[in-house]
Order: structure tokens, then C-alpha cells, then sequence
């Protein structure tokens, strides 16, 4: 296959994939399954990495997640090789890596696992995890491979990066929303007690702060008592 049909095969997957707030499983399973099937591999893993540590995997076939995530627990193997140094691991065949790897190969070798090659996924300066491409064969890794496997490496850390902004602005949104409600019931409240005591609403206000103390609660829950339930105070 040439390097631009090889080019086309891996992006073709991923046509109309678009981030969601949160979304990051699917996306992930739709890299692998394209990075599997362009590169004709026996399957991929993607190693998240969480708070400076290796976390969420997602793998096809399943059974790879093991083999991933056996570096968590002894904290070496190709892909923590990659985000250490920022730059693509590539071995085409880990049982003559046993000795920098041996809890990683031992797992690999379990699974039928021969080459593999780990990218880091990387988008301007924050790397978010490694993808895995993982074959049954010894194989050296080709210079379009790797580099077909970066640019979906990058595109899945943009994607991730901005679901995460997607969901960061959503609970800021949530937020605001939930101050506004807030707000509102506090101002109907006080316009209830305004006109029971014939008073002004700040006078009004100022009985409803004090009722919220008295009895240990929140402003907002003496307002939503007083404009939902009929408290009067």
C-alpha cells in the first residue's frame, strides 16, 4: 500500500468523529480500530495517562488491555519508554527487550504479542498517553507506519483535550446556570416576604439571612422553603 493510501485507510475511520464533552471511550475505540485496520495490526492499546501517572486503557482485542497495563504496576515498558522521552518506541520483536522489560514481555509473550511500536500521543506541549500498535510477527516498523501512527496519536490528543475543555466549560456553564436559578429564587422569596411583612425587599432579605442562621441552612434553602413549601418567616 502506498504511504497516501495508507494515509487515506487510517483517516477514513475517523470521518465525522467529533468531540463531545466527556466523550473519550468511543473516540478512542475509533483511532484503534482505524490504526488496525490501516496498518494491518493484531490490535492496539491506548495508555491515558492520569495525575503524571498511566491509567484509562482502551484495547482491541480486549485482551491487550493486559499487556498495556502490565507496565502500570512495574513502571517500565515501551510505552512509559515513550512518554518518558517524548519520542516513538519501536521494537520488532520484545523478546530481545526481556532484560529492560521483563514483567511487560513476559505479558506480551503470553498474548502472542511480538512487535510493537508506542507513540506518544502528544498535542503541542501536553502529552496525554501512548498508543500502542501491536503485531503477532516480528516486524520493523516502517517510517510511514510510525508516522501514520503519530498523526493519529496527535489527533486523538487534540480530541481528548478538547472533550476535556467541552466538559470543563460545561460545568462552568452548570454553575452559572445553577447561581442564576439561585439568584432568582432568592429574589421571588424576598418579594413573598416583602409584602407579608409590608416591608422592603432588602428588609426582607435581611430577615431571610438571619432565619438561615438561626436554623444552620443555606440562604437559597429558606428562599426555595419560603417561594416552594409557604415558610413564612
Amino acid at each position: 500500500m502506498s504511504d497516501s493510501a495508507l494515509l487515506v485507510t487510517a483517516l477514513s475511520g475517523l470521518v465525522g468523529l467529533l468531540p463531545e464533552p466527556g466523550d473519550v471511550i468511543e473516540p478512542l475505540h475509533r483511532v484503534i480500530d482505524s490504526a488496525t485496520d490501516a496498518l494491518d495490526l493484531a490490535g492496539c492499546a491506548v495508555l491515558l495517562v492520569a495525575d503524571g501517572h498511566p491509567g484509562v486503557v482502551a484495547a482491541t482485542p480486549a485482551a491487550l488491555a493486559e499487556v498495556a497495563l502490565s507496565q502500570r504496576s512495574s513502571e517500565r515498558g515501551p510505552a512509559l519508554d515513550a512518554l518518558r522521552h517524548g519520542e516513538p518506541v519501536a521494537v520488532a520483536d520484545v523478546r530481545e527487550r526481556h532484560a529492560a522489560w521483563p514483567e511487560y514481555t513476559s505479558v506480551a509473550v503470553r498474548h502472542g504479542v511480538c512487535a510493537v511500536a508506542e507513540i506518544p500521543m502528544r498535542s503541542g506541549a501536553t502529552t496525554v498517553g501512548a498508543l500502542g500498535l501491536y503485531a503477532y510477527d516480528p516486524r520493523e516498523w516502517t517510517e510511514p507506519e510510525l508516522s501514520v501512527g503519530a498523526l493519529l496519536a496527535g489527533m486523538t490528543a487534540g480530541h481528548i483535550l478538547t472533550a476535556e475543555r467541552l466538559r470543563a466549560q460545561q460545568r462552568l456553564t452548570e454553575q452559572l446556570q445553577h447561581a442564576l436559578d439561585s439568584r432568582v429564587l432568592v429574589e421571588q422569596a424576598k418579594g413573598v416576604i416583602a409584602n407579608a411583612r409590608n416591608t422592603t425587599p432588602q428588609a426582607a432579605y435581611e430577615l431571610i439571612r438571619a432565619h438561615a442562621r438561626r436554623n444552620r441552612v443555606s440562604v437559597h434553602a429558606v428562599a426555595g422553603g419560603i417561594v416552594e413549601l409557604g415558610l413564612r418567616i
